[in-house]
């Protein structure tokens, strides 16, 4: 089977590559975009990065028919998602475990972003409250939290949400739909342009000098905003706790550790780099600003920024109760085959994924 050709597939692809490239959008392998061709429906291969679109073949070719026949009989295991790709897409690629609720949605076209702009909102315990109010006169609908994949394409069915033309996902990100790649991404436009605005980067640069690293597995995060987790005063209350969103659980574990600098740095930062991944992915250090693993997976520091973000954009919408992860939702994140499997897509030696 060969992509489809013609001007809705290019501007499909452009704009896939378009908000996969804007980190308020979409960071690392986050996020994916589908297009529906009559019965197959095109959708983003886990583990890929929507920034590559339009320069590589990331798109993969699934049995639409078959797939949402299967969701709307609530006959689907997560087990299944694989067995809908079809041949002739590209070698060694299997769809995104977010392919169902692509499929049960009626626009042609799908946009899933982690809009960091949206997760400030949605992490909030009186979110739906405000999103009423900012969203007004959009065709929207709040989906209180569930697990990716399955579980949430279920809970989209149930409620009816999938009927409208934007979703915003408790603790997740923004979906949008329309006939058209271009009008879905304006609806994304139109969301940011309410819930956003500039978010200022106060320190640019590591507040003193770094001791040697050499040898502790560790170096300095090039993202700046990294080293705004330790200089915003209101960013360093919540800069440990990073449950509030199921991709930076995945890359940095369910806290990030900081550190206070000493002569002993180096060696606790040998011992923290021993753990096992996820964990201790994001060391901040206090006075200095933010270190990453050596070994940590691609787009480690893309999720640090939009952390930073996220967390900058909470503060300047008054802060407030976050509603954040609890164990049992941790736990089946972390232990979630799908997500072991981005996740080796994204350790490539040569940095692919």
């Amino acid at each position: 089977m060969t992509q489809p050709e013609g001007p809705l597939w290019q501007e499909f692809l452009t704009v896939s590559a378009r908000i996969g490239l804007d980190i308020g959008l979409v960071q690392g392998a986050g996020g994916n975009s589908s297009l529906k061709d009559g019965r197959i429906m095109w959708i983003k291969a886990s583990g890929n990065w929507l920034a590559a679109a339009d320069t590589h073949p990331i798109m993969v070719p699934v049995d639409l028919a078959a797939l949402r026949e299967r969701v709307m009989a609530s006959e689907l295991a997560e087990t299944d998602i694989a067995a809908t790709t079809l041949s002739g897409g590209p070698a060694g690629m299997r769809a995104s475990v977010e392919t169902p609720f692509h499929a049960l949605l009626p626009g042609r076209c799908v946009l899933h972003v982690h809009c960091v702009d949206t997760i400030a909102a949605a992490i909030r315990v009186d979110a739906a409250d405000l999103l009423h109010d900012r969203l007004a006169g959009l065709n929207w609908r709040w989906q209180p939290y569930v697990k990716p994949g399955v579980p949430l394409t279920n809970a989209l069915r149930d409620s009816g949400a999938a009927e409208a033309d934007l979703i915003v996902l408790g603790n997740h990100g923004l979906i949008a739909q329309a006939d058209t790649p271009a009008a879905a991404e304006a609806l994304l436009s139109q969301v940011r342009e309410r819930l956003g605005g500039p978010v200022p980067s106060r320190r640019a640069a590591p507040g003193g000098a770094w001791p040697s690293l050499a040898g502790t597995g560790y170096s300095v995060a090039r993202v700046p905003d990294g080293n705004d987790l330790m200089f915003w005063p209101e960013l360093r209350a919540h800069a440990g706790n990073c449950v509030i969103a199921p991709d930076f659980v995945v890359f940095f574990g369910p806290s990030i550790p900081i550190l206070t600098p000493g002569p002993d740095l180096p060696r606790r930062l040998c011992a923290l780099a021993e753990a096992q991944l996820p964990q201790n992915a994001i060391v901040l250090v206090e006075g200095l600003g933010a270190l990453i693993r050596a070994d940590a997976m691609r787009g480690t520091e893309e999720l640090l920024s939009g952390f930073v973000h996220v967390l900058k954009r909470h503060v300047m919408n008054g802060g407030g109760p976050m509603r954040r992860l609890d164990p049992a939702e941790i736990a089946e994140l972390l232990n979630w085959d799908a997500e072991k499997y981005r996740q080796a897509m994204n350790r490539g030696p040569d940095g692919t994924g």
